[in-house]
């Protein structure tokens, strides 16, 4: 047996981008930071970001759609995904992470309080 799970909890870079296909089914991506703090050999503190592509197809993208905004702090789980294409003649390699479930933990500072629902999650039930 073999597990593929991947669980995250970071700041989105950007508003979603959406991409619509003729077929009707949409993607969602947007980038998430995670953040660790350690001390380096000189006893500083050092804090180090990653960023992660997420994507997320179809029902779940018009959620994000809808309720992820740049600055959210939000919770996803999914899986690591290795992709490459071909670009005039240069293969180039991809990793994404494919989501299947978010939990906003945090909505950006521009959101009105009033704008929020509780429990807006993209959670399957």
């Amino acid at each position: 047996p073999s597990l593929n799970k991947v669980i995250l909890m970071g700041n989105v870079g950007q508003d979603p981008k959406i991409i619509q296909f003729e077929n009707g089914k949409k993607l969602a991506t947007f980038s998430l930071a995670t953040s660790r703090r350690y001390k380096d050999g000189e006893g500083n503190l050092v804090e180090q970001t990653e960023w992660h592509k997420v994507r997320f197809n179809n029902e779940k993208a018009e959620l994000v759609e809808r309720l992820i905004k740049k600055g959210a702090l939000v919770t996803i789980d999914g899986s690591i995904r290795y992709d490459s294409f071909n670009k005039d003649g240069v293969e180039i390699y991809t990793t994404n992470i494919l989501a299947t479930n978010f939990e906003i933990k945090a909505f950006p500072k521009r959101v009105n309080p009033e704008e929020q629902a509780e429990g807006q999650s993209g959670e399957d039930a």
